[in-house]
């Protein structure tokens, strides 16, 4: 009995020896599995910060809705890069707006002719009871533009002095369709004769000549003018220089006739 006491503790022994063995070769499986995580986790690691470098804005939004960890294993088994996000659709562009375009301003009316413009005046004066010949008209109608003369003052001032008769001779000598003074003529145009004023077209140019010096005497006042070539200028200016007023209604008259 005592003999055999030893074999027992031998196989305890033995089997007690062999305990460290079994240890070593857990410890080094747990060592394997644990390196293996390590450099797993490295690797996650670096595929993480990859895919942080390549897309940001599509880390920020796997992580905000939770999938983070999936699409990190898919980029890194497949080795797959992270698709950008696409880009919002621009706005359409708006056109400017249009003004609508205005309407073509219709052109101003054009004067008439001299000729035309004297047609009406004669006319106008025929239906007051006065013979107007067509060649009379263009003769005034032109002497009056020869002295930048108005063509409806010139009508007027004819009508009012003359009644368009050239054979007109007033009491005190005045001559012709203007009823022209032959000193106020030769004063114009020296040599002028009363033979001269009978002639129409030299009656009419002295006539309306002198018309225009008188309403340049009075600063282009047209009514000073015509009552100054009726009263004379001498008589004009006394009045007016004693605060007068020298109009006789002559100048209301000629400008009224082609009304």
């Amino acid at each position: 009995m005592t003999e055999r006491r030893p074999a027992m503790t031998d196989r305890r022994a033995a089997a007690t020896d062999g305990r460290p063995a079994e240890t070593d070769r857990t410890a080094a499986r747990t060592d394997r599995k644990f390196a293996g995580f390590a450099g797993f986790a490295r690797e996650v690691g670096a595929r993480w910060a990859g895919a942080r470098e390549r897309s940001p804005r599509l880390v920020q939004l796997l992580v905000g809705t939770g999938v983070a960890l999936p699409a990190l294993l898919f980029t890194w088994v497949t080795g797959a890069k992270p698709v950008a996000p696409l880009a919002a659709a621009p706005a359409p562009a708006v056109a400017p707006a249009v003004a609508a375009p205005k309407p073509p301003t219709p052109p101003a009316p054009e004067p008439p002719s001299p000729e035309k413009e004297a047609a009406e005046l004669a006319s106008h004066f025929e239906r007051k009871g006065f013979r107007v010949s067509d060649g009379l008209a263009k003769q005034i109608a032109r002497a009056a533009a020869a002295n930048g003369i108005d063509t409806d003052v010139a009508f007027g001032l004819v009508a009012t002095e003359s009644g368009f008769r050239n054979s007109a001779t007033s009491s005190v000598g005045a001559v012709g369709l203007s009823q022209l003074m032959p000193r106020t003529a030769a004063w114009l145009e020296p040599g002028t004769t009363r033979g001269d004023l009978r002639r129409p077209s030299t009656n009419l140019q002295l006539g309306f000549r002198y018309l225009r010096h008188l309403i340049d005497r009075y600063d282009g006042d047209v009514e000073l003018g015509l009552t100054a070539y009726n009263r004379g200028p001498g008589t004009v200016d006394r009045i007016l220089k004693r605060g007068g007023d020298p109009d006789n209604g002559y100048a209301g008259k000629v400008l009224g006739g082609a009304r």
